[in-house]
């Protein structure tokens, strides 16, 4: 099993906080609608965080891949840690209150003008047998 410690709580790391989340929602949603224009090819994600592009793949090799479109990958202990089951329009990881943890920006469940973000500890992964990983921050937010 990988270390995750050094790709996320290293400097690199992107620390979330209830003050600065809905601007962080605000570019991983926007650098997800600028990235992907009509025509072009699925983009590599980086490192710490992953966008569902626009344009599903046609590719049937590719895993976790919704009938719909192509999800962003979560750990499943983090996605259960949301309470939802719907395929995320962003991923990012970072650091909340000096705790590894998994930003999740979904779809909100009853208003298609706003997204429902989730902040959920990233202790999860790393544990075995999985368990739900525990929510530390919801909001809902308008989207861009």
């Amino acid at each position: 099993m990988a270390d995750r410690s050094s790709s996320t709580a290293g400097g690199g790391a992107r620390t979330f906080s209830e003050g600065t989340l809905e601007g962080r929602v605000d570019a991983l949603l926007t650098s997800a609608s600028a990235s992907q224009l009509p025509g072009d090819e699925k983009s590599e994600p980086t490192t710490d965080s992953r966008l569902t592009p626009e344009v599903s793949s046609a590719d049937p090799s590719a895993p976790r891949s919704p009938l719909r479109a192509s999800a962003v990958p979560v750990p499943s202990c983090v996605q259960q840690g949301t309470g939802r089951d719907t395929p995320p329009l962003a991923v990012e990881e970072g650091i909340y209150q000096g705790t590894e943890a998994y930003l999740v920006v979904l779809p909100h469940p009853t208003d298609d003008s706003r997204v429902q973000a989730y902040v959920v500890d990233a202790v999860c992964v790393d544990t075995t047998p999985a368990a739900k990983g525990k929510l530390l921050l919801t909001h809902s937010y308008t989207r861009p």
